[in-house]
Parts: structure tokens; C-alpha cells; sequence
């Protein structure tokens, strides 16, 4: 039979476990943040609107090519449903220069639409691949 010493107490197994909820709260709220986030952008038009940016003419003749991407955007998406409406902001960038993709977009049955993608390169040249 084992003996403990008088004066100490047998070690807590509270110490691990307080230590896991407070480093795993903020990881799994962070983690449902960044899968919604993802989520949001797949289901919104940043990437139809980056596709037709990156293919066209006048884009890549001013940034250069390949054209890509910021993996974060600006703006809002607000939908119901098969609805929606989405004002954005995304940043481009080529070998030659960078630039800031402005997007509106409505959805009206669950496909997108532009009434303007807008291309602002950091020179001043504009770019209106849809809209003026």
C-alpha cells in the first residue's frame, strides 16, 4: 500500500484538462470562423468574377500574366435564399502591377450576375470588364 507524505496532496488531474478547454475553445471558434469564411466565398461570386477578370485581354495586358488573387476580400453579401446581393473588393495582382477588383453582383435563382467588375490597377488604369 502506498504512503503519502503528510503535508501533500495527490496531484489534481484539473490542471491538463482546464489547459485543453482554454486552448481549444479559441481554436474550434477560430476554425468555424475560417470554415465559414471559405464557405461565404465559394458560395458568393468572388470566384466567377476573378475568373472572368484573370481571362480577360485588357487585365492581363496592364497586370501582366498569371493574374491572381487575394486569398481575403472586402465587402458584403447579403442573400435569401436563392437571392442575394454582393458588393466587393478584391485585390489583383501580376508581375507588373497590382490592382483592385470592384464587384457588384446579384443572384436571382441561385446564379450570379455582374452589373460591374471593375478593374483599378495601382497606375490609375481602369478596366471595365462589365459595366461602366
Amino acid at each position: 500500500m502506498a504512503r503519502i507524505a503528510r503535508g501533500t496532496q495527490p496531484q489534481s488531474s484539473w490542471a491538463p484538462r482546464i489547459l485543453m478547454a482554454a486552448l481549444g475553445a479559441p481554436l474550434l471558434c477560430g476554425g468555424c470562423g475560417l470554415a465559414g469564411f471559405l464557405y461565404i466565398r465559394s458560395e458568393s461570386p468572388y470566384e466567377q468574377a476573378v475568373e472572368r477578370v484573370r481571362n480577360h485581354r485588357q487585365v492581363t495586358a496592364a497586370l501582366g500574366s498569371p493574374v491572381s488573387s487575394d486569398f481575403m476580400f472586402k465587402g458584403n453579401m447579403k442573400s435569401q435564399g436563392d437571392n442575394g446581393v454582393a458588393v466587393m473588393e478584391i485585390g489583383l495582382s501580376g508581375p507588373r502591377q497590382d490592382a483592385v477588383l470592384y464587384v457588384n453582383g446579384v443572384q436571382t435563382s441561385g446564379l450570379w450576375g455582374f452589373n460591374r467588375l471593375r478593374v483599378v490597377a495601382h497606375d490609375g488604369t481602369v478596366i471595365n470588364v462589365v459595366g461602366e
